[in-house]
């Protein structure tokens, strides 16, 4: 079969969204998953066909483009210093108003800063290091177990204001907080920062993954933000115990919502497998590589850290000179390493597929 014929195959399974009116395939139940199944089949069909067409160019990981472009890097800074600026107004909002809602809110905010802060050193220090005799498998995991050191950091905090706020409804001495326009202005200004920090992060989210994990959080703060001005406001001018609760509700969320982000910065750490479809991809690269390569025996990709490990072992003619098959396995190497979030790629030689992959047996 020719490379042209293969891809032609591909191009020719991609299946046409229905041509139901939309109403139509938004009320049926079947026809909405029929559509959403053949939506991601055809993105990775796609993505089969980019990595045929120019291996060495191909992303894996969402088609993410370097990460030192401008304006991902004008991104992540004002991201950076936004965040300074908004636990500034925070500080001045929650020790003007004493609102626990508000007082959930500078929380978060000053842990973010300092963790911004923190994870961009922790960055820049862990590039550094990756070539150095001291770390010689890299310090990309330097950036994981900041980011869990933070998570604690937030949840510990947040647990101590949900004990505040349970207090605060359970004293028998109740009155309405204080409504502060100044106060309620400076967070509304930090509320009005977190959205233009979501909405330049959202712009250029599929062009960086530490962009995307921006996204998510900015946009996060924001529904926290505004609520917490909501229920700051209620709490001095409807209801008391409307701030109390509305702490508690907040704080509760920022644990949970870490608690989730703490579990996959240790699979991440662990070693957790990838999905399917990039184990599926490596093969496609793989078998397309050389067509010396008569088989691709085992295939693992795992999280070392933020990025990936790859271990291949492909199996070739015995009576292939030492030379042929050590520079397909190099050049294999090396193409697998272009791609992006693929830090390490390991190829194995064999001329069989009878006996268990070596560096399986001592698992």
């Amino acid at each position: 079969m020719t490379n042209d014929i293969e891809l032609e195959r591909l191009r020719g399974s991609l299946v046409s969204p229905s041509d139901a009116p939309a109403w139509r395939n938004q009320i049926h139940r079947r026809i909405r998953k029929a559509n959403a199944y053949h939506t991601i089949q055809n993105d990775h069909i796609n993505r089969l066909i980019q990595v045929a067409e120019d291996p060495t160019a191909a992303r894996l990981l969402d088609d993410e483009p370097s990460t030192s472009a401008f304006h991902i890097k004008a991104a992540i800074y004002t991201s950076i210093y936004g965040t300074i600026l908004v636990a500034a107004l925070q500080i001045y909002a929650a020790a003007t108003t004493r609102s626990l809602s508000l007082f959930v809110t500078m929380a978060e905010s000053c842990c973010e800063a300092v963790s911004n802060i923190g994870l961009d050193y922790l960055h820049r220090k862990s590039k550094k290091l990756n070539h150095s005799t001291r770390w010689p498998a890299g310090a990309s995991r330097l950036c994981n177990a900041g980011n869990i050191c933070f998570a604690f950091a937030l949840m510990a905090v947040s647990l101590v204001l949900v004990v505040e706020s349970i207090r605060a409804l359970a004293s028998p001495e109740h009155e309405l907080g204080t409504f502060h326009v100044a106060a309620i202005i400076a967070a509304a200004c930090g509320f009005g920062i977190k959205l233009f920090l979501a909405v330049y992060c959202f712009i250029f989210r599929k062009h960086s993954s530490q962009l995307q994990m921006l996204w998510e959080d900015n946009r996060n703060d924001c529904f926290e933000y505004g609520f917490a001005i909501f229920t700051s406001a209620a709490g001095a001018k409807l209801k008391w115990w409307v701030d109390p609760a509305g702490a508690m509700f907040i704080a509760l969320v920022i644990i949970a919502t870490w608690v989730g982000t703490v579990r996959s910065e240790f699979l991440e750490l662990c070693g957790v497998g990838v999905e399917p479809s990039v184990v599926q991809e490596i093969v496609f690269i793989t078998l397309r590589h050389s067509d010396l390569i008569l088989q691709v025996d085992s295939v693992h990709a795992y999280h070392w850290g933020e990025e990936l490990f790859v271990e291949v072992d492909i199996v070739m003619d015995p009576d292939r000179s030492l030379r042929e098959v050590h520079d397909i396995a190099q050049e294999l190497q090396d193409k697998l390493e272009t791609v992006e979030g693929f830090a390490r790629a390991f190829v194995h030689v064999d001329y069989e597929v009878s006996h268990m992959p070596e560096h399986r047996k001592t698992r």
